[in-house]
């Protein structure tokens, strides 16, 4: 029985976002004093489904590009999504922007998180990839080009951090950055802010 992207895509309707990826972007979190957050997605994330179905076949049907057309209209609607349209050949263009208050948690594309426990120590991070799912995008041509930013305030304390780059002014707060290529690379930071 041939599955078509239009089958797959039924299964994804409820969770759009848990079948893109992001591709080619840049990511920004501002962390305020208080606790509070903003996050900014601007770049394109591919349909990891559409990507399997272009592999296999060489193209999509029209039936199928339709529904990736309805994802994008469905997707605009969401209030922190500023735009998304639907590109051609399984890819998104996104823009997105999120503010949350403190200690609300920030799930995007089902990926990339910011969350709180209950002691006060922000996580931030991307969705970890085993290894089945990591062959699995690179067999469908899957890559990743980007960039993530976070920007800390004066009374935030650093638990850990892998960032590719850190603040050079005493190392304490500032911008640090993960310039990400590989599906393995993953950002992680956890911090804990001052009273």
């Amino acid at each position: 029985m041939k599955k078509t992207i239009f089958a797959l895509s039924l299964a994804c309707a409820a969770l759009l976002s848990g079948c893109l990826v992001p591709e080619r972007f840049t990511a920004k979190v501002e962390i305020q004093p208080d606790a509070s957050y903003t996050y900014q997605y601007s770049g394109t994330a591919i349909h990891a489904l559409a990507a399997a179905q272009i592999k296999k076949t060489g193209s999509l049907s029209e039936k199928d590009k339709n529904v990736l057309k309805m994802e994008a209209d469905k997707l605009s609607k969401r209030p922190d999504v500023q735009r998304a349209i639907y590109k051609g050949d399984g890819r998104f263009e996104l823009e997105i922007e999120s503010k949350k208050k403190a200690g609300e948690p920030l799930h995007m594309l089902e990926i990339f998180s910011v969350s709180t426990d209950k002691d006060g120590v922000m996580t931030i991070a991307s969705k970890e990839i085993n290894e089945k799912g990591k062959r699995d995008l690179e067999q469908v041509g899957i890559t990743i080009d980007g960039t993530l930013e976070v920007r800390l305030p004066k009374n935030a304390e650093i638990i850990s951090q892998n960032a590719t780059s850190a603040p050079t002014f005493f190392g304490l707060f500032g911008t640090y950055s993960w310039k990400i290529g590989r599906l393995d690379q993953r950002p992680m930071m956890k911090i804990k802010l001052k009273p």
